[in-house]
């Protein structure tokens, strides 16, 4: 009897456990959520591996071609990295997000040169973003141009003023 009434009680909480998921109103997580979770955790390989099916499924989604640079350069591998950052941004012209992960990314590879050309793009498309301001006037700093880099640097910290102190 006490082994009917322990299955029951089993069965009783699974079923309850069941409601109380269905219930939630959270969302379950879909694999952008997993592939973020994977890069959150810096467990790279996993990361790259969900982030490859989700630009497989959907090769025109911007946001998965971000998460899937973001898994390359994580897993060591900049250049595809960058060839999703690049693509991102040919899928979304207006979208300064892209150009700037490829600035920052040209910064973390010690390419000044690339970085300026990304962030002074960016800086175009996306007057008010902190993140373009502050690579421009990291990069135009480091290359010499030191007017360029006074007028970015009065605006990064206008613009920290404005929006509260950045990202």
């Amino acid at each position: 009897m006490s082994h009917r009434k322990s299955r029951f009680s089993r069965i009783a909480l699974a079923v309850l456990a069941l409601c109380c998921a269905c219930a939630s109103t959270s969302k379950p997580k879909g694999p952008e959520q997993i592939a973020i979770a994977y890069l959150d955790a810096q467990r790279y390989a996993d990361a790259l591996r969900e982030s490859e099916k989700l630009v497989r499924m959907e090769p025109r989604n911007v946001d998965y071609r971000l998460v899937a640079a973001r898994a390359n350069e994580g897993a060591g591998d900049p250049e595809r990295a960058l060839r999703h950052l690049e693509m991102a941004e040919e899928l979304a012209p207006e979208n300064a997000e892209p150009v700037i992960l490829i600035g920052e990314l040209e910064q973390r590879r010690n390419r000044p040169d690339d970085a300026y050309v990304a962030f002074r793009r960016a800086t175009t498309l996306a007057p008010e973003e902190l993140r373009a301001w502050r690579g421009l006037a990291l990069t135009a700093e480091a290359l010499g141009f030191d007017a360029e880099a006074e007028r970015a640097y009065a605006r990064w910290a206008q613009l920290e003023k404005t929006q509260g102190g950045g990202p």
